[in-house]
């Protein structure tokens, strides 16, 4: 009886302390997916010291490797291949170390060795190496993990687990390939409820462009487990792509509550913090990110994007050229931090050197219409129209409608390249006036509501009319007057128009009421008669009043 009674006793042991190992593993493999990596590497830790199997040792081991700790990583591996070296978990393992050291074909050798040894007859094996194959971005193999996968239960004759499923569906998001992917995560799903899929599907809807089913699917990741950290990061990049930055702000900082704040995820939220607009955010985790040993070069990089974004221009430069000194080649958007930091310094021609370099390979953002600016600000205005042609080119090329803003822009800078060709070069202005009326012409078609339009066409006009005698401003200058407020327009303007008018009406019309009405509306905004308009009535000939001024070279506000 008291033998009976021992080995009962001894058999419930046993079981009890098996399924605590087994939960406590279950524990530290959910720690690491959600992004607590020291709270996974204690937890196996500790059971590896309450029971140092070969197999505790893998997913020690497994933990270390996920959290980047490859030298850590291997030791571990290779002392549970010490202690069981027929268990092929940690030899599994140790491939996986060759893999992350980006020798994809060492790590296949060992791989194909493994399975040939298991006779592809252990399931766990078979599903580690699986996964494996989809975890660094050098050395994935996407069409392997699914093969393997698919070959599990017809060599071991079980069914496929939920995270056999999930890597699956990773194996097919990696090859883009939604619809598959979608497919293993609900099947993953219907398993075995967990965060860490319904994120992943997520994540495939995301990318079809199915906005209500990724937030459904994020929805039911909180309700499955509401403390799983990636959910908030993911949740906040959604919040991003619709503008929505001040809740993506409070969902990244959540997920560093929820996370570990570790170096590399700080850093990784203060990218986030960025995206979201969170500047003061993004240099704060950057710098905590810097305290806590994170030697990235991501840290000169997120400073200066932050010290540009935050006014701190000249802090910003320094640290990206700290980025750049470090050895890091910059692309795109370094460039388009030097060209902000540096226009924000107003040395314009270094900024437009480095947006120059940025233009090119950016497909987001229209960098010409930036150089634009800057060059029309210089009073470089034949690069100013060069840019304003290039700004519309890459609008046309992303579909995109040019709209009135785009022609008037070119129109202006195009219109002081005439006004500033020498008097002399006649052909040379009626040429370049002939292009600035074009571009008017194409902003008035699109909207002829907006008085400056007409104005400087009007303005334009007086140009090509080199010799003052075909008046060819005269219905750009009364259309300008039919639209333009009164109450708030400039009174040198009206008072070119009215001028311009009282002229025309005196040499070529002969309509002296008109004259007249001009004149005096003329005399209100200049007493002084400062071009002798009063001669204008005096029914003497007279000479032509000169077309036009040369204006300050200031783009007036729509």
């Amino acid at each position: 009886m008291n033998v009976k009674m021992k080995s009962l006793l001894l058999a419930a042991v046993l079981l009890f302390t098996g399924v605590v190992n087994g939960q406590t593993v279950q524990q530290g493999l959910m720690q690491v997916d959600g992004d607590q990596p020291t709270k996974a590497k204690a937890t196996m830790t500790a059971v590896v010291a309450a029971s140092p199997t070969a197999e505790n040792m893998y997913y020690l081991g497994y933990v270390q490797l996920r959290s980047g700790d490859l030298a850590g990583a291997k030791a571990t591996f290779e002392k549970g291949l010490t202690t069981e070296p027929k268990q092929p978990l940690n030899s599994v393992g140790l491939a996986t170390v060759i893999l992350a050291e980006k020798n994809a074909q060492g790590a296949k050798a060992a791989f194909d060795k493994i399975l040939l040894d298991t006779r592809m007859k252990n399931a766990d094996v078979m599903y580690r190496i699986a996964e494996a194959y989809t975890l660094f971005e050098h050395t994935n193999d996407p069409g392997e993990a699914v093969r393997l996968i698919d070959l599990i239960p017809e060599k071991t004759k079980k069914p496929l687990t939920a995270d056999m499923n999930i890597v699956k569906g990773d194996a097919f998001l990696l090859k883009n390939d939604g619809g598959p992917a979608a497919t293993a995560y609900e099947q993953a799903i219907l398993v075995g409820k967990s965060a860490k899929a319904y994120i992943r599907l997520g994540v495939v809807y995301l990318r079809g462009k199915n906005y209500q089913y990724t937030v459904n699917s994020y929805q039911s990741a909180y309700e499955t487990d509401s403390s799983f950290a990636p959910y908030y990061k993911r949740m906040g990049d959604y919040y991003i792509i619709f503008g929505k930055y001040k809740d993506a702000s409070k969902l990244f900082r959540k997920y560093v509550d929820r996370a570990e704040a570790t170096p590399t995820i700080l850093l990784d939220a203060a990218k986030l913090l960025f995206l979201a607009k969170d500047y003061e955010g993004s240099m704060d985790f950057t710098t905590r990110a810097e305290t806590g040993g994170a030697t990235d070069n991501d840290v000169f990089r997120m400073k200066g994007y932050s010290g540009v974004e935050l006014g701190k221009c000249q802090e910003g430069i320094d640290n990206l050229e700290k980025m750049v000194k470090s050895g890091v080649k910059p692309y795109y958007l370094d460039n388009v931090y030097f060209g902000k930091g540096y226009q924000c310094l107003k040395q314009d021609s270094l900024a437009i050197l480095y947006f120059e370099k940025a233009a090119p390979l950016d497909t987001i953002n229209n960098h010409n219409a930036t150089m634009y600016s800057i060059a029309y600000g210089q009073k470089k205005y034949a690069k100013a129209v060069d840019y304003a042609t290039k700004a519309m080119n890459w609008k046309l090329a992303k579909k995109q409608t040019l709209n009135s803003t785009d022609w008037y822009n070119a129109g202006m800078a195009q219109y002081f390249v005439t006004a500033f060709t020498p008097r002399e070069d006649t052909l040379g202005r009626f040429t370049q006036g002939m292009k600035a009326d074009s571009m008017y012409a194409q902003a008035i078609a699109i909207n002829d509501k907006f008085a400056p339009f007409h104005l400087y066409r009007a303005r334009t006009n007086g140009y090509i009319d080199f010799t003052g005698t075909k008046w060819l401003a005269v219905p750009h200058f009364e259309k300008f007057l039919t639209v333009v407020d009164m109450a708030k327009a400039n009174k040198e303007q009206l008072y070119d128009a009215y001028r311009y008018l009282a002229g025309y009406n005196s040499i070529v019309t002969k309509d002296m009421v008109k004259v007249q009405e001009h004149v005096d509306k003329a005399l209100v905004i200049k007493p002084e008669d400062p071009d002798g308009l009063k001669l204008l009535l005096n029914p003497a000939p007279a000479t032509p009043v000169p077309a036009v001024k040369t204006p300050a070279s200031k783009i007036p506000k729509k």
